[in-house]
C-alpha cells in the first residue's frame, strides 16, 4: 500500500495506525516482544524480505542484519532466524541481500548512532551500508503500509544482533544533507494523524508466563495499555526530542510475608536526570545505585562481559524475596508531579546467549550498568512496565505505569491530532459542482424518511396496543362486577324465601336452573303450579275448601267410622311425595287448608251437624300441568252431592293465617272455636294447627 504526499486542502479525518506484533519474544540479551518490517516489496508484485525487530525510541534509523560471518552457532540457518531474519522464497534467508531488492539504491558506509558516551561495546565506532529502499509496516503484501526511499541501514556487528525500528523523529545527515525519518514521511504522506506514537515492550513474564505482547501506535496511544493517569513532561528543546525524565528516588520492597522493611537503594543520593531510550536493555545507573543494587540482589560483577551477573543460589533468594523496585519519575528531580513505575524481580531475571556467550548456554543477567561518563539511560526493561505516549508536534511526553489485568482488556484506540488541525464546522457541507444533493446527502435523506415512516409504525402500534389493553381491562371489571359470592347470597335468598313463601315446606324442590328464584313472581298467579322441574321458586299456597260439617271429629287418631276415609287423616305427605308414582312433570298435592272442625260441638248455644268428610276416591294421575290439584277438587263429586248446608264460599279473616310446619300447613282456628272447644261437654280439644 504505497501513499502519496499530504495534500494541504485536505478535510479527510485520518486514524492511527496498529504496528502489529509479531508475537514472539526473541533476543540474545532477554525474550523480548518484536514487531515485524518487510524491506524492498514493490507493491506490484515483489514481495520484500521480512523481518523481526525491536523498537528504538532514540533512533531515526531502520536497521536489519546481513550476513555475518560470526553468525554460525548452532549453525547459519539457526543463527539467521534468532536474530530475526525471515525466511524469503522458501528458504531461510541468512540476512538483507540489496541484490535481491529491485528498488535498492546504495548510499555508502556510514557509522551507526551510538547513545552518548556510554562506552558500551568494544568497537565505539561501528559502521552499517546503508541505501534507500522500500520499508514496509508487517509481513510483505498488497496491504502493507509501505514508504519508498526510505533509509536503511544493514550491519555485520555482533553489538547489534537483532534490528531495530527507531520513532525518533530527528533528521539523519550523511553528510549530503538531512535525511528525514520514517515517522516523519509516514505523517507527511497522510497516513497518520500527527507526528506522535504510543508504545510499551510488553513483558515475557506476564500472563502466567505466556507474555503480554507490546504495543506500537503511530499517530495516537491505546487507553488500555496503561492504567492510571501518568505524568506529562516537556522534551528538553525544540531541537533536542529527547525523552529525559527526572529519577526523584528508587525503592525496594520486598514481599510482605517475607520481610516488611522499604529499602532506598539511592542512600543519600540526589536524584539525577535520565534518558528513556528501549534501543538496549540496560539501565546506565550512577556508580553507588549499581553498588546498592549488587549488595541487595547478591549480584556478582563480570569485568569482562561488563555485566552484572546472577548465581544460580541469588536466583533461588531472589525469587524468595519476590521483590518490588518503584522508580518515582518526574520533569525534574524535585517536581510535585511524577509518577511510579514498578518493577518485579521478573523484569530484571534476563538471560545472555551467544554471542554474548561464547557457546550456546544462556547465563542469566541482571541488566542494569555503570555510566562512565554520567549520561544515564532507562532502557527497555523500565519499558516493560511502562507506556510512553510521545508528542513530537507539542514537544512533549507521558510516562505511565503499563496496565497487566487478567484478561486483557480490548484495544482502546485514541486518536492524537495534528496541532494544526482544525475540525470542520457543523454548518459548513460540501456541495457537489452541479449545485444538488451530493450523494451521501441523498442517502441520508433517504435513510431518514425509512427510520421516521419506521417509528411512526411504531408509535401507532404501542396506541393500538395501550387502547386494546385498556378495553381488555374494561371488559375484565365488568365481567368482574356480575360476580356473585355465593355464601352471602345464599344467606339473602333464605332469608327472603322464608318471608314469601310462608308455607314452603323442607321438602320443596330446588330451583330450576332455567331462571332465578324470582324471575316468575309475577306469573305466580297465572300458573299457579308449574312443573318442579322448571319453576324456581316454590308454589303459591292453594287454600282448598272446606268440606260439608256433617259429622264426626276433627282428629289426628283414626275416626270412629272406618268406611268413611278422610281425606285429611290420610298420610301426611310431603309436597314432593307424588314425585314417586306422577312423575316427573306431575306436581304432587300442595298443602291445603283444613276445616276448623270435623265434628259435633256448639258454639254459643249454636248446635253443628256433624262434618263428613269425602271418600277419597282420586288416583295419582289425576293431577296435571292444566289440571291441577285446585281444579281437582272444587269439582263437584257425581258420586256425592254437596251438601247444601255446606257454605259455599269460605272468606278468609285474620284468624286465617297460616302457621308453617315442617309436613304441611293449617289455618289457625278462630276465637269462636277456640271458645267451643273450651266448652265441650267431654273435653277441650286442641286444634291441630297448634
Amino acid at each position: 500500500m504505497s501513499f502519496q504526499p499530504r495534500s494541504e486542502n485536505t478535510t479527510t479525518i485520518l486514524l492511527p495506525v496498529q504496528v502489529i506484533p509479531s508475537g514472539t519474544f526473541d533476543g540474545n540479551d532477554g525474550k523480548w516482544s518484536t514487531f515485524t518490517i518487510n524491506i524492498g516489496n514493490d507493491q506490484s508484485g515483489f514481495a520484500g524480505q521480512d523481518f523481526k525487530i525491536l523498537i528504538s525510541t532514540s533512533s531515526s534509523l531502520t536497521q536489519v542484519p546481513m550476513q555475518a560471518e560470526w553468525c554460525s552457532k548452532p549453525s547459519k540457518e539457526k543463527c539467521a532466524a534468532n536474530r530475526g531474519i525471515q525466511t524469503f522464497q522458501s528458504r531461510q534467508s541468512l540476512g538483507f541481500d540489496p541484490l535481491l531488492s529491485k528498488n535498492w539504491q546504495q548510499a555508502g558506509p556510514h557509522d551507526i548512532p551510538l547513545p552518548q558516551e556510554l562506552d558500551w561495546t568494544p568497537d565505539q565506532h561501528p559502521n552499517a551500508s546503508y541505501g534507500t529502499d522500500a520499508v514496509g509496516l508487517g509481513s510483505s503484501s498488497l496491504a502493507s503500509p509501505t514508504l519508498t526511499q526510505q533509509l536503511v541501514a544493514q550491519f555485520k556487528s555482533q553489538n547489534f544482533f537483532m534490528g531495530s525500528f527507531g520513532l525518533s523523529a530527528t533528521p539523519v545527515n550523511l553528510g549530503t544533507g538531512p535525511v528525514a525519518p520514517f515517522l516523519v514521511n509516514f505523517r507527511e504522506f497522510n497516513n497518520t494523524p500527527s507526528l506522535s506514537y504510543g508504545y510499551t515492550a510488553g513483558a515475557h513474564y506476564r500472563n502466567n508466563s505466556k507474555g503480554i505482547p507490546g504495543s506500537l501506535i503511530l499517530g495516537g496511544f491505546d487507553r488500555s495499555r496503561f492504567s492510571i493517569q501518568g505524568t506529562s513532561i516537556p522534551m528538553p528543546s525544540t531541537s533536542n526530542s529527547s525523552l529525559v525524565v527526572g529519577v526523584q528516588s528508587i525503592d525496594y520492597s520486598p514481599d510482605r510475608d517475607v520481610e516488611s522493611n522499604v529499602l532506598s537503594l539511592m542512600n543519600d543520593s540526589k536524584g539525577f536526570l535520565a534518558t528513556i531510550d528501549s534501543t538496549l536493555p540496560y539501565l546506565w545507573l550512577p556508580q553507588a545505585i549499581c553498588d546498592k543494587f549488587e549488595e541487595t540482589f547478591n549480584l556478582e560483577w563480570d569485568s569482562e562481559k561488563k555485566l552484572y551477573m546472577v548465581s544460580e543460589e541469588s536466583h533461588n533468594y531472589n525469587v524468595r524475596q519476590n521483590a518490588t523496585v518503584s522508580f518515582k519519575l518526574g520533569s525534574s528531580v524535585s517536581s510535585k508531579d511524577s509518577t511510579s513505575i514498578t518493577l518485579p524481580y521478573d523484569a530484571f531475571d534476563l538471560e545472555v546467549s551467544f554471542p554474548i556467550s561464547k557457546n550456546t548456554t544462556n547465563l542469566k543477567y541482571f541488566p542494569i550498568k555503570r555510566s562512565p561518563t554520567g549520561v544515564y539511560v532507562l532502557g527497555r526493561t523500565l519499558l516493560q512496565e511502562a507506556y510512553l505516549i510521545v508528542d513530537y508536534e507539542r514537544n512533549n511526553f507521558t510516562v505511565a505505569p503499563a496496565n497487566y489485568s487478567d484478561p486483557m482488556p480490548d484495544p482502546n484506540i485514541v486518536t492524537i491530532s495534528s496541532k494544526s488541525y482544525i475540525p470542520p464546522k457543523a454548518s459548513e457541507t460540501p456541495k457537489s459542482s452541479d449545485g444538488g444533493l451530493v450523494p451521501g446527502a441523498i442517502a441520508g435523506i433517504a435513510v431518514g424518511v425509512v427510520l421516521a415512516f419506521l417509528l411512526a409504525l411504531l408509535a401507532a402500534f404501542l396506541f393500538w396496543k395501550k387502547r386494546h389493553a385498556k378495553k381488555l381491562q374494561h371488559k375484565s371489571d365488568e365481567k368482574t362486577s356480575y360476580d356473585i359470592d355465593t355464601i352471602v347470597t345464599g344467606e339473602q335468598l333464605k332469608e327472603r324465601r322464608v318471608s314469601e313463601l310462608d308455607s314452603n315446606a323442607p321438602g320443596s324442590p330446588k330451583p330450576s336452573t332455567l331462571g332465578g328464584y324470582y324471575g316468575d313472581r309475577d306469573q305466580k298467579d297465572v300458573i299457579p303450579f308449574p312443573p318442579i322441574n322448571e319453576m324456581e321458586s316454590p308454589p303459591e299456597i292453594v287454600e282448598l275448601e272446606s268440606p260439608p260439617i256433617d259429622g264426626g271429629y276433627l282428629s289426628a287418631a283414626t275416626p270412629p267410622h272406618s268406611e268413611l276415609a278422610d281425606y285429611f287423616t290420610a298420610r301426611v305427605r310431603r309436597r314432593g311425595a307424588t314425585r314417586e308414582s306422577s312423575g316427573n312433570n306431575t306436581p304432587g298435592p300442595g298443602p291445603h287448608e283444613l276445616p276448623g272442625d270435623d265434628g259435633k260441638f256448639q258454639v254459643g248455644g249454636q248446635h253443628f251437624e256433624p262434618v263428613v268428610s269425602p271418600v277419597h276416591s282420586r288416583g295419582p294421575s289425576d293431577a296435571s300441568q292444566t289440571n291441577g290439584i285446585d281444579t281437582m277438587i272444587s269439582e263437584p263429586d257425581p258420586s256425592s252431592p254437596r251438601s247444601p248446608a255446606s257454605p259455599v264460599n269460605h272468606t278468609r279473616g285474620p284468624s286465617d293465617a297460616t302457621v308453617q310446619s315442617e309436613s304441611t300447613a293449617v289455618s289457625e282456628p278462630t276465637q269462636e272455636q277456640l271458645e267451643a272447644w273450651a266448652l265441650a261437654h267431654n273435653e277441650p280439644r286442641r286444634p291441630l294447627s297448634e
